[in-house]
């Protein structure tokens, strides 16, 4: 090759080299996936580092056994409360209350989440965390709304009526609501743990079981609850159930608009 034909080469590559500085960094080559097509480090169907989005998880794991457990020892005996009183009973409403919202608020960050309506506003990692820690937080309260129940002298629920669906005396169809929602929730919350795992496919599965969990619980929540008389909880659900219907609306809606353009 001759001197004249090598310069003209470097010079191109000059220009070349020019270009992609102007262009700005390269895009980072993609990440390996596995043999059922997930990101190994990835969050299913999220796209999301797994290292940003752990914490939220394990923090509302602990925080809903310690309440599991509280109310495990309460409904027993073992804090003192015994005797004739109604403080079982306040302390379930109260805390069946909190349950639900939390319940709620995990399936709308979900939605949220997953159809990408908050992209923007919120890092799609923290939406995640906030996700997984309020399912934890929400099963925790869910738990102590039934084994606290132990303790009711008026009521006499055993553990094995607060646990296993149908098992229960008193309203057996609107308590096992309660609790296929309850256990539908911890399912859901061990899939956060084995994710990486799993498939896609089982992972959305799972996860479209929370819906039915959300719905049964409703159910539960507003033919048992004493205080569904009242027009601020008829509001209450009314609002908080709309929003879901809304959302879970959109995000079918938007997955099939993408389905048709992809087709």
């Amino acid at each position: 090759m001759s001197a004249q034909a090598e310069l003209l080469k470097q010079k191109a590559l000059e220009r070349t080299a020019a270009r992609r500085r102007a262009i700005g960094p390269v895009a980072a080559s993609p990440q390996p996936t596995q043999a059922n097509g997930k990101h190994p480090a990835t969050s299913a169907g999220t796209g999301i580092d797994e290292r940003e989005s752990v914490w939220g998880a394990i923090l509302g794991t602990i925080i809903g056994l310690a309440l599991a457990g509280a109310g495990f020892a309460i409904g027993i005996g073992a804090f003192g409360l015994v005797g004739e009183t109604q403080s079982f009973w306040y302390l379930s409403r109260s805390a069946g209350f909190v349950a639900y919202l939390l319940l709620w608020g995990s399936v709308v960050w979900g939605l949220l989440l997953s159809s990408k309506i908050a992209k923007g506003a919120a890092r799609p990692a923290a939406l995640l965390d906030a996700h997984q820690f309020l399912s934890g937080v929400g099963l925790g309260f869910g738990f102590f709304h039934g084994l606290i129940l132990m303790g009711d002298r008026y009521l006499a629920f055993p553990l094995a009526a607060v646990l296993v669906p149908f098992a229960s005396t008193y309203e057996p169809l609107l308590v096992a609501a309660g609790q296929i929602g309850l256990w539908l929730s911890a399912l859901l919350i061990a899939t956060f743990y084995v994710r990486r795992w799993i498939s896609q496919k089982v992972w959305r599965w799972v996860h479209f079981s929370s819906f039915l969990a959300y719905w049964a619980v409703v159910v539960h929540a507003a033919a048992l609850g004493t205080e569904s008389f009242l027009l601020w909880v008829q509001l209450f659900y009314l609002v908080t159930g709309g929003a879901v219907l809304f959302l879970t609306t959109y995000r079918i809606l938007t997955a099939r608009q993408q389905a048709r353009q992809v087709a």
